[in-house]
């Protein structure tokens, strides 16, 4: 349930309906006809106003320590208010190990930046450390976030996998680095596979059929809706240098001021159209072909409708001089949780009975490790 400031179920995981993992009528599943359920979002701005407000002013008051609190506070309520098929999704993190996660990750950045004063080399190697390390501390918190997610009493998990969380997260990059962006696209479908496939409900995981070229079409989509901003701004811009003579003195007047806001105003709508262009087509292609079992997610984003909700909710945040962040991150959860809708071939009820069964039986699998933590990945 992780993306920037909303939550979403975790891949697949807004799928009740499994495979008929352990009861046997799989065949009979898979052909019978399907059910359609679309995700609901119950939460409100005002119910969600008080949660934040407190969070905020305990978390200054202390300073940052109540953070991990006032995450599990912020999912607890946003994981239950999301239902699927009149049951709502849980979540179980615990505020030590967020705040254990926290700290050690405030400890490596800290290291960096001070490293980087003292010795830039030394800098340097913490950043490569830091690099190196990225795609373990993503298993570890994926792990976390999972173990932690339920749904009908059923505990969410995630396969550790250390050899592909570093060919998806570094070896991918690398390549994306090399190709000066050409293989970004692909870069950004082996991450999503990655965390997908590695996902689970029971002992059923999630399939991923997606395709490589939409990930292609929504980053080329993107970068055109970018390209024709920053020309509009750059146009803007030297329409105003020109109006004032283009001196060194007339930047500082009004006109040429404005101009200057009218030019960054226009690079920001830009780069949020981009941003919307590209998660609309990355995500409608990502959980609209994640499986588990006969089941099958779709997913309708639309960029345009996200777009404005980017707009409105970036108007809105500055507006308010942020106090309409409650409602800007509900907006965008309705949206996109609303957006999902499962393909159930088969009973939900007898899916969660048969998992149950089986995850009682696979406690040993469930013991998380030391690190075991949410890092923010």
């Amino acid at each position: 349930m992780d993306e920037a400031n909303t939550v979403t179920p975790p891949p697949g995981g807004a799928d009740g309906g499994g495979g008929s993992a352990g009861n046997g009528d799989g065949a009979t599943q898979a052909t019978a006809e399907p059910q359609l359920h679309r995700l609901e979002f119950t939460g409100t701005g005002a119910e969600y106003f008080r949660i934040w407000i407190v969070n905020l002013a305990l978390t200054v008051v202390t300073l940052g320590i109540y953070s991990a609190w006032a995450k599990v506070r912020k999912l607890h309520y946003f994981y239950g208010s999301t239902v699927l098929a009149g049951s709502a999704f849980g979540y179980h993190g615990e505020p030590l190990k967020i705040l254990k996660g926290r700290a050690i990750a405030t400890v490596f950045v800290a290291a960096y930046f001070v490293l980087g004063r003292i010795a830039p080399a030394a800098g340097g190697l913490a950043a490569v450390v830091l690099t190196v390390a990225l795609p373990w501390l993503v298993v570890k918190s994926r792990l976390f976030t999972l173990r932690m997610t339920s749904w009908r009493g059923l505990r969410f998990d995630f396969r550790p996998d250390y050899a592909g969380a570093y060919a998806a997260f570094l070896g991918w990059a690398l390549l994306a680095g090399i190709t000066l962006g050409i293989l970004f696209p692909r870069f950004t479908y082996e991450r999503y596979k990655f965390v997908v496939t590695r996902a689970r409900l029971g002992a059923t995981e999630f399939g991923f059929g997606a395709r490589i070229w939409p990930f292609y079409k929504a980053a080329l989509g993107a970068g055109a809706v970018f390209i024709v901003g920053v020309v509009l701004a750059g146009v803007a811009m030297a329409m105003v240098i020109a109006g004032t003579k283009g001196t060194a003195a007339a930047i500082g007047r009004g006109p040429a001021d404005l101009g200057l806001l009218g030019a960054v105003v226009l690079y920001v709508i830009a780069l949020l159209i981009a941003t919307a262009v590209l998660q609309a087509g990355n995500l409608n292609e990502t959980y609209g072909r994640t499986t588990l079992g006969p089941h099958r997610l779709h997913c309708e984003l639309r960029a345009g409708k996200l777009a404005r909700l980017y707009l409105g909710n970036a108007l809105g945040i500055v507006l308010t001089l942020g106090l309409f962040t409650p409602w800007a991150q509900l907006r965008m959860a309705k949206y996109r949780i609303e957006a999902l809708t499962l393909e159930a071939r088969g009973s939900l009820d007898e899916f969660a009975a048969g998992a149950a069964a089986q995850q009682t039986a696979a406690t040993g699998e469930e013991i998380s490790s030391l690190f075991d933590v949410d890092f923010g990945f």
